[in-house]
C-alpha cells in the first residue's frame, strides 16, 4: 500500500509541448476564445488543493503564456522528451526529478491536459477525493463508451467476412446485456509519485477510475474536435 501523508504535497501539472501534429499549435488555438493552455491552467489554479501548478513545456511561446496564466514555468522540456515518439510518463519524471533537486519532493501528481477543455474543476476534485479514499496508484478518468466490442464494434477477416470483436456464449442483442465499458478520457491523470518513479506502464497498478459526463470529456485530437468543443462552449456561455 501507499503511503498517504496527513498533509501531502499536490503537484497540478500542464504536460504541453509544441511539436503537435493533428493540430498545430495545438494548445494557442481557442475554444470559447480562450487558448487550451490557459484553459488548462485556469482549471488548475481553480482546485485550491493544489500547493503548485507547473507547466512542462519545450515551447518558449506557451511558456511565457503559462507564465501570464498564473503557472510557474520552472524549465524548457529537453528536446527529446517532446518528440511525438516521446512518451508522456517520461515528462512527468522529469518534472519529479526537477522538483527533488529543489529539495522538495511532491507526494501526488495531478495532470491537468490542455485537450480537455470542456472539463470543469469540480472534475480534477472529485478525482482527487477518489485517489485519496481509495489508495490507488492512480486515478483515471472515463466516460461511458459510445460503442461495445461485444455487441457492435465488428472485425474484417482475411477472406472479407465481419464479426463482433469480442464473441460471448450467449449472442449479446441488446446494449443492456453487453459488460458495461468506458472510454477513458484526459480529464486528469492523478498519480502517487512514487508508483509514477517506479512502474514500467502506467496501468499495471491499482487504477480507479473517476467517471465525467460525456459532454465535459472531449479530447482535442484534430480540427473537428476543436470545432465541436468550441460550438459547445460558446453555447454554454451564452
Amino acid at each position: 500500500m501507499r503511503l498517504v501523508t496527513d498533509n501531502p504535497f499536490i503537484v497540478g501539472a500542464v504536460f504541453a509541448r509544441g511539436g503537435s501534429k493533428g493540430v498545430p499549435r495545438k494548445c494557442l488555438r481557442t475554444v470559447g476564445g480562450r487558448t487550451l493552455l490557459e484553459i488548462a491552467v485556469g482549471h488548475a489554479r481553480a482546485v485550491e488543493r493544489l500547493d503548485v501548478v507547473v507547466v512542462s513545456t519545450d515551447d518558449r511561446e506557451y511558456a511565457a503564456l503559462a507564465e501570464r496564466a498564473g503557472a510557474t514555468v520552472p524549465f524548457l522540456r529537453p528536446a527529446e522528451l517532446a518528440s511525438d515518439t516521446a512518451a508522456e510518463i517520461d515528462a512527468w519524471r522529469h518534472l519529479i526529478r526537477h522538483m527533488e533537486s529543489r529539495g522538495r519532493r511532491p507526494n501526488i501528481l495531478v495532470t491537468v491536459p490542455p485537450t480537455s477543455p470542456l472539463r470543469i474543476p469540480a472534475d480534477i476534485d472529485t478525482a482527487l477525493d477518489l485517489f485519496l479514499a481509495s489508495g490507488a496508484d492512480l486515478v483515471i478518468t472515463g466516460t461511458p463508451a459510445s460503442k461495445n466490442p461485444y455487441r457492435d464494434m465488428v472485425k474484417v477477416s482475411e477472406d472479407g467476412w465481419a464479426s463482433v470483436v469480442i464473441s460471448s456464449p450467449a449472442a449479446v442483442v441488446r446494449r443492456q446485456d453487453a459488460p458495461e465499458l468506458w472510454d477513458m478520457t484526459g480529464v486528469t491523470f492523478i498519480a502517487d509519485i512514487s508508483y509514477v518513479m517506479e512502474t514500467d506502464h502506467l496501468l499495471d497498478g491499482r487504477v480507479a477510475m473517476s467517471p465525467v459526463p460525456k459532454e465535459r470529456a472531449i479530447d482535442i485530437d484534430d480540427e473537428f474536435d476543436l470545432f465541436v468543443a468550441d460550438l459547445i462552449q460558446k453555447e454554454l456561455d451564452r
